[in-house]
């Protein structure tokens, strides 16, 4: 009996410096886990003000290039109504053009005639009034012929002088027309570069905001991105603490069950001891029975021995440098890609506690699982699940079943994203390492 509560203190006592240590790692872990939490939180803060002023800079070019496009729209109306006056007057002065062509034609055709007018009325007008006088065969046919002359030279007058009032006329017209042909044509041309500069800073002012979308699409993407990861650390510092709780809730069960061995152990000697005293008044001496510690010192046993295969299939991009098959941009792949048919069952890789099952920006629907082996933490990526089975503080055990192969998130086809990180998972994977020789790839 003293043998066995002996041993029974011994166990209690050897356990306890192991929860110890489990314990300290767990703290360092969940000190550092909260220094990055914090350091998220800042980063998210800072994003949300550059978010901000980004959206507030998209909102004013927005508003900008909304006044610009009305004053494109009321200069196309200003130019087509200077286009219609254009046209208007071009038709007018092809008219006043025609009716001097029609003028020049007639005067062309006339032109003998208007001549020999002229001649006659400037260097014979008076001899044909002789003429008239001395062929009259009496002094009513004089005064008919007379009568008759002077009327011609009247009409001749009056010809050529409507004929030259209607070309002055005409020339003048023409003139003024070409005049304000001119000048409509260089308001159109002024309308015309007015509307070519702000179609060009219309432009400038869509290209900004395409850039002011991009930017503002880009920090909402790390808004979002800082968020997820937020949730997975506040996941896996609410774990720790469940793992710290059941750990002091350890010790205090291992230090208890020692100070009842303490005292059962007291007991039973100060029993042995008072029942030898009785047995030596009695001249009846016996030995005690000898207490010996044990032999062999028992050690903390690995809840498991390794990590298994979450699916089978090939491996179509190994850890390491790749280019981005989205994007073709240069990264490091933090974990390997696994290939299988869609809806393949994937399974947790070792024991241990879902810390998120949920989807997730770029992860597309991805399980995070925290482990504890041999006292050392480590955490597995389950990523572009078809469906998940599993949910976040669930217990599960190597070669559990935790979803199913898919292709969600940005992916290029179905396999299974895996990650494994000596630690905690943390943003950028600076504690990702590659997982194939412990899979056995």
């Amino acid at each position: 009996m003293k043998r066995s509560l002996a041993l029974g203190l011994c166990v209690s006592l050897l356990a306890m410096p192991v929860m110890a240590t489990e314990k300290d790692t767990l703290k360092a872990r969940q000190d550092r886990l909260s220094n990055e939490l914090e350091e998220s939180k800042k980063a998210q803060a800072e994003t949300d003000a550059e978010l901000e002023i980004t959206e507030a800079e998209r909102d004013a070019v927005k508003t900008e290039i909304h006044v610009v496009d009305d004053r494109l729209n009321e200069l196309s109306e200003q130019i087509a109504i200077q286009q219609h006056e254009v046209d208007t007057a071009r038709a007018e002065l092809e008219s006043t053009r025609q009716q001097l062509s029609v003028q020049e034609e007639y005067l062309e055709s006339q032109k003998e005639l208007v001549n020999e007018r002229l001649r006659v009325l400037q260097v014979h007008e008076d001899t044909s009034y002789l003429q008239v006088i001395f062929e009259s065969r009496s002094f009513g046919d004089f005064v008919t012929r007379a009568m008759t002359a002077r009327t011609i030279a009247e009409q001749d007058r009056e010809l050529i002088h409507n004929y030259m009032s209607e070309m002055e006329r005409l020339e003048s017209l023409e003139s003024t027309q070409r005049t304000q042909l001119s000048f409509i044509k260089q308001k159109e041309r002024e309308l015309v570069i007015t509307k070519q500069d702000l179609d060009r800073t219309a432009e400038k002012k869509r290209d900004l905001l395409v850039e002011l979308n991009e930017q503002v699409e880009q920090l909402e993407l790390e808004k979002m991105t800082r968020s997820e990861e937020q949730a997975v650390m506040a996941e896996q510092n609410r774990i720790i603490n469940e793992q710290l709780e059941a750990i002091a809730t350890a010790e205090r069960e291992a230090a208890e069950a020692a100070e009842r061995a303490k005292r059962e152990a007291e007991a039973r000697a100060a029993e042995e001891r008072a029942q030898a005293e009785a047995e030596a008044r009695e001249s009846e001496v016996e030995e005690a029975p000898e207490v010996t510690a044990p032999t062999e010192t028992p050690t903390n046993v690995s809840t498991s021995t390794g990590f298994v295969r979450p699916v089978s299939g090939y491996v179509s991009s190994p850890f390491g440098p790749r280019d981005n098959p989205l994007t073709g941009v240069p990264e490091i792949h933090k974990g390997i890609d696994l290939v299988n048919a869609s809806g393949t069952p994937i399974v947790s890789s070792a024991p241990g506690v879902v810390i998120k099952a949920a989807p997730a920006t770029g992860y597309g629907n991805v399980v995070f699982v925290s482990h504890v082996i041999n006292g050392e933490i480590w955490t597995t990526v389950y990523a572009h699940l078809n469906a998940i089975t599993a949910g976040a503080g669930q217990q599960v055990a190597a070669g559990q079943t935790i979803g199913t192969l898919g292709n969600t998130g940005w992916s290029t086809g179905p396999h299974l994203h895996f990650e494994l990180h000596r630690g905690k998972w943390a943003p950028g994977q600076p504690n990702a390492i590659d997982p194939a020789p412990y899979i056995g790839y």
